[in-house]
């Protein structure tokens, strides 16, 4: 039987979501804790990899066991294992044919910046904090250049991977939530630090450096090295994944 978790977390104390030999992730570490809860060795695998730091509000993994606990069950003794910055959410019975990354459809992502002079306690590891007026509808019209099918090679890092650089983007914008400025991008895929980078250059045009035309001559090269800096990962959640 094939189960897929739903899971929350910050990503503040892990070395991101994959597995790394002598390194604390959050998926070792929710493994551990499915491999004491049925008592067999249980392999997990997640929708997306967040990075160091990096957080998680809906972020799913599937594993596969024989052994038919209700789901009050894997919810509660799991959480009970686990440490109290990862809670699983909800838990499901999906079709063998179910494959948590190739079954979806689209992925959301949030991004926060503390928009104001006082630095926060509480908050600093849950979003970048800046203290310059950063320039809402600008940054807003730059979001927007990156609506529809386009090629992020601008925006990944030196470490991606992946073939093709080509992603559909279907929402893209900020919102001022008082003194926060969020950023929410719904795309079918994300390439390497896409949204960190998007959200470094964006920033650059909020705070008057670039100009929203700049961002596009940006995207249209092709080019890392004239995009902005990687914003850091604390700011960074994956919302959620769609299927």
């Amino acid at each position: 039987m094939q189960y897929k978790l739903c899971v929350e977390y910050d990503g503040t104390n892990y070395f991101g979501w994959q597995k790394q030999k002598n390194q604390i992730t959050v998926q070792e570490t929710i493994e551990n804790a499915l491999s004491l809860l049925l008592k067999e060795r249980v392999k997990i695998l997640g929708a997306g990899r967040t990075d160091t730091g990096v957080h998680a509000i809906n972020q799913y993994c599937t594993f596969r066991t024989e052994k038919n606990l209700p789901d009050s069950a894997f919810i509660f003794g799991l959480n009970h294992l686990l440490p109290r910055d990862i809670r699983i959410k909800r838990v499901e019975r999906v079709p063998d044919n179910f494959h948590v990354i190739l079954s979806a459809k689209k992925k959301t992502y949030i991004y926060k910046i503390l928009n104001r002079f006082e630095p926060t306690a509480l908050e600093r590891n849950r979003c970048w904090h800046i203290y310059g007026e950063l320039n809402l509808d600008a940054m807003n019209e730059t979001a927007n250049y990156i609506i529809g099918r386009k090629d992020f090679r601008s925006f990944r890092s030196s470490l991606c991977s992946r073939l093709t650089t080509v992603r559909t983007v279907y929402e893209s914008f900020w919102e001022r939530e008082g003194d926060y400025l969020i950023y929410n991008i719904t795309a079918d895929g994300f390439l390497h630090n896409m949204v960190r980078i998007l959200v470094g250059t964006m920033v650059d045009v909020g705070m008057g450096k670039i100009k929203p035309i700049d961002f596009y001559k940006i995207l249209e090269s092709g080019d890392r090295k004239r995009a902005g800096k990687t914003a850091p990962p604390q700011g960074l959640y994956l919302y959620d994944v769609f299927y």
